[in-house]
């Protein structure tokens, strides 16, 4: 299905991303409305700070292993604030939810991590 003209193009700001984030884990964890808050705090000042690390990261050209320790520190964080935040029973599902998707992503792109490169071989048209 096509987005609408009007939404083609845009990204969700980092608000955007953390509402509906925590959307998706008051239905998936059962969370109360104040959990819900608190996440919702959590996941838009992290995805804020991410972002802003990327960026930093790509304008003072750090090395691809000080992104990646930045990015692990900032996981640890959040993981410890969700920990705080969440029973234990939903910090476990929390968790195996989290390795699941990873798992599914990493099948998705491939055991090397990278996308499939596959060309399409012949002409894919309609003959007549």
């Amino acid at each position: 299905m096509a987005q609408p003209p009007q939404q083609q193009g845009k990204k969700m700001t980092p608000e955007q991303h953390g509402t509906l984030k925590a959307k998706a884990l008051r239905l998936h964890l059962d969370l109360s409305t104040t959990q819900e808050e608190q996440i919702k705090k959590i996941l838009v000042t992290h995805m804020a700070s991410v972002k802003g690390q990327l960026e930093k990261g790509k304008s003072e050209k750090l090395s691809q292993f000080d992104r990646k320790l930045h990015l692990m520190e900032f996981q640890l964080a959040l993981q410890e604030e969700m920990k705080s935040i969440l029973t234990e029973k939903q910090y476990e599902n929390w968790k195996k939810a989290k390795s699941q998707k990873k798992r599914m992503a990493m099948h998705h792109r491939g055991r090397d991590g990278r996308k499939y490169a596959m060309k399409k071989e012949g002409p894919y048209r309609y003959r007549r």
